[in-house]
């Protein structure tokens, strides 16, 4: 069902995700689900885009972190390394941490492991390599990107984790290694990591490659405001006869594909380049993590999704919150002949596929910073009966969710949604 999903936007073939790698246990198979706001999160073969603000925080906050300029390792408390200051505006109750027991294997190349960072239910990882002649990947790294990695990563199990998921299977995960340019001479990795199931603290990493392809932009045929993909293939619809002569006169290693870059979306032609990348990284995730229940909001009443809610708890975090809630009588579908769907018409299927499940926080830090959270929710629930919702939403600076914010959930002094005053 639409409203288990953490995915609702169909783009481009470049971001499409493999059913392996996010994985919802919703009774559907989600064999190619599409997104366009993010950056490339990777593990298969191809590029995984998660859009900012859904179920799971990973993909908005590692999203960005890639972009984050040339840093140095260290152990920090209280404060970010500059790699990941770099995307997150505010303070985190804790910093970024070393990583322990790191092991390194490569013939070839140079692993930098800069730190780790995440909560009970996301892990966000940051390493830099490098060629241990010290020569550079390219030349410049002007017009060159990355369409997703080969890269393979693990995060070990415990036996009580095991034990968890035997009791209870219900279980939304997501993972991905992307690769950056810092610089001529230096490509980055994030690894993101989220699974609802939680254990993550303490488990080992390992992330293995053996070869990654990097791509120049050659031409930009067109270029669009937006960071959708509608305008470039209403451009395409519109020329044909001029994509066939571009198509034509392509090279061996060139191809035209849809990127995002800069906010953009943009239609480009591009060279390839695959070289031998090969190692394997492992390190134990040694960061820590500071929450806070607000007991004080269980028992307030919440209208979200056209439903009266009864709040059970509110659960803050350094990037997140969390708001579990019950309802007597879920309403959000009312409108809908939900026992005829086979009668729907197009419009009335869209607008139940696009019916909002989004929670849209107002939090306020003793500070006075204000900052803004959002993010979609997971339930069960009877079509007028009962319901139990979570919504797990995500720190922003600002409403349009452009930059993720970490704090100390201890700072926090007020929530509001929709103008009621939850905290």
């Amino acid at each position: 069902m639409k409203k288990e999903f953490i995915f609702d936007k169909v783009e481009s073939d470049i971001i499409d995700i493999e059913e392996s790698t996010v994985i919802k246990d919703t009774g559907i198979d989600a064999a190619k689900v599409k997104e366009t706001i993010m950056k490339e999160i990777k593990s298969g073969k191809k590029s995984k885009k998660v859009s900012a603000g859904k179920i799971f925080s990973i993909v908005a906050i590692a999203a960005a972190i890639a972009a984050a300029a040339t840093v140095t390792a260290s152990a920090t408390t209280g404060v970010f390394n500059p790699a990941f200051g770099e995307l997150f505006a505010g303070q985190p109750a804790n910093g970024v941490f070393p990583g322990t027991d790191i092991s390194i294997n490569s013939d070839q190349l140079d692993i930098e492991f800069v730190g780790v960072t995440g909560n009970e239910t996301n892990m966000f990882s940051i390493y830099n390599i490098t060629k241990k002649d010290n020569s550079s990947f390219v030349d410049s790294t002007d017009n060159y990107i990355f369409l997703g990695t080969n890269a393979e990563m693990n995060v070990t199990q415990s036996a009580y984790k095991m034990l968890k998921l035997a009791l209870d299977s219900s279980r939304g995960w997501g993972s991905g290694v992307e690769y950056t340019f810092a610089d001529e001479k230096t490509i980055r990795a994030t690894v993101s990591y989220s699974d609802t199931a939680g254990c993550i603290k303490g488990e080992r990493l390992t992330v293995t490659d053996k070869e990654t392809s990097f791509y120049h932009v050659d031409e930009v045929i067109y270029a669009d405001a937006s960071d959708t993909f509608m305008g470039c293939s209403e451009f395409m619809e519109k020329n044909k006869d001029l994509m066939e002569k571009k198509e034509a006169a392509l090279g061996g290693d060139q191809f035209i594909t849809e990127i995002i870059r800069d906010g953009h979306a943009e239609l480009v032609t591009v060279t390839s380049t695959t070289i031998p990348f090969e190692y394997d990284l492992g390190v134990k995730l040694n960061y820590k993590t500071t929450e806070k229940i607000f007991t004080d909001a269980a028992g307030k009443t919440l209208n979200a999704l056209n439903t009266d809610w009864t709040i059970k708890e509110i659960k803050a975090d350094s990037f997140e919150i969390t708001i579990e809630a019950t309802t007597e009588h879920f309403n959000l579908y009312e409108d809908f002949d939900t026992d005829n769907q086979e009668g729907w018409t197009d419009e009335e299927l869209h607008r139940y596929l696009n019916t909002p499940t989004d929670l849209q926080l107002l939090i306020t830090l003793k500070d006075g910073t204000v900052v803004h959270a959002n993010g979609s929710s997971v339930g069960r629930f009877t079509y007028g009966g009962t319901g139990e919702y979570t919504w797990h939403c995500v720190y922003f600076t600002d409403e349009n969710s452009k930059k993720s914010f970490a704090l100390d959930a201890n700072e926090i002094v007020s929530v509001s949604c929709n103008g009621t005053d939850l905290i």
